[in-house]
């Protein structure tokens, strides 16, 4: 099957013909808060997705403080300084998904709290509603260790270094739903917590990048 790509913000001239993944290159903070992302179809030219494929979903996404349109927002920026930016990959794997976050020009020496949401990024910190759940918590918010644990959502938590640069990476034995995808990545002020009653706070939300919808 042939590769389906989706890059917003590219000129169509770069898009036609296309059958590998495009390379998006930085994208100005000076000029945009957009994010983009490469979407590839589940028919890989492999017989078996595996890491050695291409991701199925990558997002890249530099933060400015929100606007209409905004894709990738900082809504502290002095815990997400504007021009901060990352880089989210999710990828099929033989034993189900692994994400893969890239975060560059944040505060140094700094934790910060990532998860995936279930809706996208608005004005409003508050827009992109709750943590994607593998099963569900019938009760929200969720703070029951049950369901709000890093092997039943994606937690991406990382320090950063001297230089401000942070990644993670989360690893699960299940796929996203392809009717209910995670839509966006939030950054929080702090670790995220585990005890009962706390679970999955990390503290404020202060930075969030969009993700495609399909």
């Amino acid at each position: 099957m042939m590769i389906r790509i989706l890059a917003l913000g590219l000129p169509l001239s770069m898009l036609a013909g296309c059958t590998s993944p495009v390379d998006l290159g930085p994208i100005s903070s000076a000029t945009t808060s957009a994010s983009s992302w490469v979407l590839y179809s589940s028919g890989s030219p492999s017989p078996e997705p595996s890491l050695a494929n291409p991701p199925y979903l990558a997002a890249f996404g530099t933060f400015l403080p929100y606007r209409p349109g905004s894709t990738a927002i900082t809504y502290d920026p002095a815990v997400v300084p504007p021009g901060a930016t990352a880089t989210l990959t999710m990828t099929r794997t033989g034993y189900g998904t692994e994400v893969h976050l890239e975060a560059i020009r944040l505060i140094p020496n700094r934790v910060y709290g990532a998860h995936l949401h279930i809706n996208p990024c608005g004005a409003d910190p508050e827009a992109a509603g709750s943590h994607y759940q593998n099963v569900q918590d019938p009760v929200t918010p969720s703070v029951n260790p049950a369901f709000a644990n890093p092997s039943n959502e994606v937690w991406l938590d990382f320090t950063t270094s001297a230089t401000g640069t942070g990644s993670a990476t989360s690893r699960h034995g299940w796929d996203f739903d392809p009717v209910r995808r995670p839509r966006s990545l939030v950054l929080h002020a702090e670790r995220t917590m585990t005890a009962a009653g706390m679970a999955g706070k990390a503290g404020a939300r202060v930075a969030c990048l969009t993700l495609p919808a399909s």
